[in-house]
């Protein structure tokens, strides 16, 4: 639905999915592939070894501090292997990142490897902004079929490969535990649809203690969009040439979300806006969220929550479980001073060895196929599982054409109006729709 990218994702998802998602990719050995990739990654090593040793400091940077312990492990695991080579980890905060990466671009700047998202890549690439690294993935030093759900062809343009695959991720319902004991309601289950989740919301919620049932917030990836497939509708048509924001049911599945606003059973958006919905769960106001696995860490490191929560599936709307797939890449500068030692660090972070510890140090759901089980092990308390069984019902996030970051960036200015009641939320939709309608036919 989202790209021609993403339907080689989604007929991936249908054939890895279905069984408890990916089992069998997940818990089988790399393919013999993975092992040819590794062979040639150490022959580049060595290559690269038996040249003379200039020592040079590259950089590396993200956007989650959270993450930054793993991504240095990785680093360090690297020099160790590469002694010549040092990796400066270097964290700008999502809110700054692509502020940013923007103005480093074009003057030549940008960091030698970096993390990429889906929505950011098509400005990049068509930029001449990013490496290709398509030789590696030909020669076989990176083998793209050694991660999930061809995650691979997202950072993929014009037949030119671009990224390797760190991780995905899907969407949960988090629940405190506690608040669900104190009111005698059993947690959320496989068998809830929306209106068990609007009824339970409304049950647990306290508006004279500040405690809500669900945080309905105004969310794309992690809220609403769910929402509107679950009840059948879209985000985009399948032939990406139309929105999907006004058809009926995008619009029904949006009203069910703010109506839970008008029924107290959620906080409002201004509430939302001062605290973030997730700090509200991470405090104990908040029941229940919509909130996405790369969060998992960052909520079970609340001590007031710690303990005291856990993850279920996304409820069920009137036509499936709906749910967003998102891959994050690393990729290369185009301009880097240090492109062979900054392209054997990129071959380092799609290994297997970095999957695992990206996976045993529970940052991410790594991308490797094999190493995901060792992420749901991470935290043995929580049912991380749910993330991984939920790639069947996931499409991708609807990023990877020209017009995506035209009509992403005004999409939340107009439906900003309507969960802060100013218009309609029919009127926000149809808006919506009528702006992406219009930067889809300018992209063409």
């Amino acid at each position: 639905m989202a790209s021609v990218l993403s339907l080689f994702l989604v007929a991936t998802l249908v054939l890895a999915g279905c069984s408890g998602k990916n089992e069998k990719n997940t818990a089988s050995e790399p393919a013999d592939s993975a092992k040819a990739s590794e062979k040639a990654s150490e022959a580049a090593s060595e290559k690269a070894s038996e040249e003379p040793a200039k020592e040079v400091t590259i950089s590396y940077t993200i956007w989650d501090k959270i993450q930054q312990p793993a991504m240095e492990a990785i680093a360090k695991e690297f020099t160790a292997e590469n002694p010549n080579i040092k990796v400066k980890v270097e964290v700008i905060p999502w809110g700054d990142y692509w502020t940013k990466m923007s103005a480093a671009a074009p003057a030549g700047t940008l960091p030698d490897v970096f993390w990429m998202h889906g929505g950011q890549f098509i400005k990049y690439a068509t930029g001449g902004f990013l490496e290709p690294i398509t030789d590696k993935v030909q020669s076989g030093i990176i083998d793209l079929n050694n991660y999930a759900a061809n995650l691979g062809s997202i950072y993929t343009l014009d037949g030119q490969n671009y990224g390797v695959p760190k991780d995905f991720d899907t969407i949960g319902l988090a629940y405190n535990k506690e608040l669900f004991d104190q009111a005698g309601v059993p947690y959320p289950d496989d068998t809830w649809d929306y209106n068990k989740l609007a009824e339970v919301a409304k049950q647990l919620s306290q508006p004279d203690k500040g405690i809500y049932g669900f945080g309905a917030k105004l969310d794309t990836q992690v809220g609403y969009w769910n929402d509107m497939l679950a009840n059948g509708g879209h985000i985009l048509s399948d032939d990406l040439s139309k929105s999907g924001y006004d058809e009926p049911a995008s619009i029904e599945a949006l009203k069910f979300r703010y109506q839970m606003i008008l029924d107290k059973a959620s906080p409002t958006h201004q509430q939302m806006t001062d605290t973030e919905s997730t700090e509200m769960f991470k405090s104990g106001k908040l029941a229940m969220i919509f909130e996405g696995s790369w969060r998992n860490a960052d909520i079970d490191g609340s001590e007031i929550i710690h303990g005291k929560w856990n993850w279920a599936k996304l409820p069920k709307g009137k036509v499936k479980r709906g749910n967003i797939i998102n891959g994050l890449g690393n990729v290369m500068s185009a301009k880097g001073k240090n492109k062979a030692e900054a392209g054997l660090f990129l071959q380092f972070l799609g290994s297997k060895r970095a999957a695992e510890i990206t996976a045993e140090m529970g940052a991410a759901i790594p991308a490797f196929n094999g190493t995901q089980d060792a992420w749901v092990k991470s935290k043995p308390d929580l049912n991380l599982q749910v993330f991984i069984d939920q790639v069947a019902d996931a499409i991708p996030y609807p990023s990877g054409t020209k017009a995506y970051p035209v009509w992403f960036a005004k999409e939340s200015e107009i439906m900003s109006q309507a969960w802060g009641g100013v218009i309609s939320i029919e009127e926000g939709a149809k808006k919506v729709a009528e702006m992406m309608n219009q930067a889809i036919a300018d992209s063409k």
